[in-house]
């Protein structure tokens, strides 16, 4: 009779995993097409229609996972509660897949030469990170944790070259490290509860029983493989090289996607915890933000420096963490939001840029180019400004609400580690503007006897998705009240 009810449980929890389910045809779908495209002599038009193929698959897959809205008022366990779908998670859910059809918008536009394997690949990451911002149960996080970074390490070396190789390779072998503290963190929260489901009661009873040493210890090995995905320090090591080497379109997905399925597990996982991480986060945080900026500020690379720049970012995803309040969590989503559209479109740019050079993102390229390309120096400079933080762009209000939440949490629980914290990320939000304003400011001020480059060419697809990505930028700058009514609602 118990078998006959799991039955049941698993028939009825399908009818709410129909967007996981066509990925897992579409994956199973296009591998069966790219053993027959390989007879093919035609592979520019093979490519052409598995990149279609993707689009019409992704698309599918959000208006599946938007629909989604309209049945849950409240949250579901699926499959005897190894997952937990609710609103926060099909909305994360439609964040992966607005940066999954941005990363194949941007292959349609910038006409890239990209292997069959990628969309493969690229579907299966996409279902991972999917069953991620469901998964509550210890061994189903691990799985989809290990099925987003198996898809990126291929993901990441499919270029033939050597320097490619290199970085997927450090970013395995740190991937491989992190999973197995991760997996013995685990192990030891398995043994401590006796139970894997973090939802349960019991799961928060059991840790709160144990010497807090042991708690501590069981916790942070098990985060790791979060802080990896996160790229947070130190845990960071592979972002730079994997950044250089892979090509934008990739990267601007896996500096988005990974970190938002990331948050929202490590945001159940923290909830369910009855320890106080707050000091902890709040040093990894800052300790992100040092390291990320300090280090920007040194770079010769376009690529390497956006690398950095996203670990400073993650620090700042970190504080809403930390803080841990409904308004940070509100405060978090905004920022995701508008890091995504910022992120998909600085890379769009140095993407078009350095395919003008020859696939060169070397930072020198970059001066006086603004004196011939006038309209994509102000675009660049106005994402710039979102990066960092600055009117008249939306990511002065993604970091203004995270700074609120933080002192409002100062004020209500009187942790000294919240305000430190907060007066080092505001004194690093100015220092970043070195680095942020760097390439604004090759482009229009650096004086050089070199003549002025070539116009660059730029199609218009490529003008309107470059458009597309910067409305919602200024959008939500003055319209802020907009979205964050919406999130409030959610």
């Amino acid at each position: 009779m118990e078998l006959q009810s799991q039955l049941d449980n698993i028939f009825n929890s399908l009818s709410f995993f129909i967007p996981e389910v066509l990925l897992s045809f579409a994956f199973l779908g296009l591998i069966i097409i790219d053993l027959f495209q390989h007879k093919s002599t035609d592979k520019v038009n093979a490519q052409i229609w598995m990149l279609h193929s993707t689009l019409v698959v992704l698309a599918i897959n959000f208006y599946q996972v938007a629909q989604q809205f309209l049945l849950f008022e409240e949250g579901l366990f699926l499959f005897n509660k190894m997952l937990f779908i609710d609103a926060k998670a099909i909305l994360f859910k439609c964040l992966i897949a607005i940066s999954g059809l941005l990363t194949l918008i941007h292959i349609y536009v910038t006409k890239k030469e990209v292997k069959s394997e990628f969309y493969i690949l690229f579907v299966g990451l996409t279902l991972g990170l999917n069953i991620l911002t469901m998964a509550i149960n210890l061994l189903m996080i691990y799985i989809s944790l290990e099925t987003v970074s198996i898809a990126s390490y291929l993901l990441a070396s499919l270029k033939k070259d050597r320097f490619s190789s290199e970085a997927g390779l450090k970013y395995l072998l740190f991937g491989v490290a992190a999973s197995a503290v991760m997996l013995y963190g685990m192990s030891l929260l398995y043994g401590i509860t006796g139970t894997l489901n973090v939802a349960n009661p019991e799961f928060s009873r059991g840790i709160s029983l144990i010497n807090p040493v042991v708690v501590y210890v069981a916790i942070f090995l098990t985060i790791s493989g979060f802080l990896f995905k996160l790229s947070a320090v130190p845990f960071h090591v592979w972002t730079p090289d994997i950044y250089q080497a892979a090509p934008p379109h990739l990267v601007a997905f896996l500096s988005v996607a990974p970190k938002v399925a990331a948050v929202l597990a490590l945001m159940r996982l923290y909830f369910a915890l009855p320890t106080d991480l707050k000091t902890a986060t709040c040093f990894i945080s800052g300790l992100s933000i040092l390291v990320g900026n300090f280090t920007a500020i040194w770079q010769k690379d376009a690529k390497r420096l956006l690398a950095y720049s996203s670990i400073a970012q993650v620090g700042f995803i970190l504080i809403g963490l930390a803080v841990l309040s409904e308004n940070s969590m509100n405060a978090l989503v905004f920022f995701l939001i508008i890091y995504l559209f910022s992120n998909h479109l600085v890379f769009l740019m140095v993407d078009i840029v350095g395919e003008n050079f020859n696939e060169n993102y070397d930072l020198t390229k970059y001066i006086k180019l603004g004196y011939k390309n006038a309209l994509l120096g102000i675009l660049l400079v106005l994402v710039m400004i979102s990066l960092a933080g600055l009117p008249p762009m939306a990511g002065f209000f993604a970091k203004f609400n995270i700074f609120s939440a933080m002192w409002e949490s100062y004020q209500n629980s009187g942790n000294q580690s919240l305000l430190f914290l907060l007066v080092f990320a505001l004194i690093n939000t100015a220092i970043s503007l070195f680095f942020y304003l760097k390439i604004p400011y090759l482009m229009f001020f650096k004086k050089s006897e070199d003549e002025i480059p070539a116009k660059i060419n730029i199609t218009i697809e490529q003008w309107a998705l470059l458009i597309f990505l910067t409305t919602p930028l200024l959008l939500f700058f003055f319209k802020a009240d907009w979205l964050m009514n919406l999130l409030i609602k959610i």
